[in-house]
């Protein structure tokens, strides 16, 4: 038998199931698209001069070395078609935001409108009772 990580001890503790939405996946989506907000985070702010290029290059890929981690453990709870396609529209979504609300960038039109797309796709794909219809 094999030994439990603490993560795997964690999510068979929990009820990840409501409504007929798995909330497993989009966990561990937003839990990797965080990871990329620090990342493209850090680098936002090399780009600006906010942050020393080292200092920026060091963070980010030490906190990007965390993701093949992330990545597997969700293999468990759902295909990798699925948790890909959760982990990106997650991370755009949050990366958006944070070019709007952090940076001052802008988004405007029709980007906008895809933009709240990207939140009803990844509810699309969180709901497991979506093969019975």
């Amino acid at each position: 038998m094999v030994a439990l990580d603490p993560i795997d001890v964690y999510i068979r503790r929990r009820d990840w199931k409501w409504n007929g939405f798995d909330l497993l996946p989009i966990s561990f989506g937003v839990l990797m698209a965080s990871l990329d907000i620090l990342m493209m985070g850090s680098a936002k702010l090399v780009n600006t001069g906010a942050l020393p290029y080292a200092t920026g290059l060091t963070f980010s890929t030490l906190v990007y070395s965390l993701q093949p981690f992330l990545f597997i453990k969700s293999l468990e709870a759902e295909d990798m078609l699925v948790i890909n396609i959760i982990w990106n529209l997650a991370s755009d979504t949050f990366i958006t935001l944070m070019g709007l609300f952090l940076f001052g960038e802008t988004l405007n039109g029709m980007r906008f409108v895809a933009m709240c797309l990207s939140v009803v796709s990844i509810a699309l794909f969180s709901y497991s009772d979506a093969t019975n219809i």
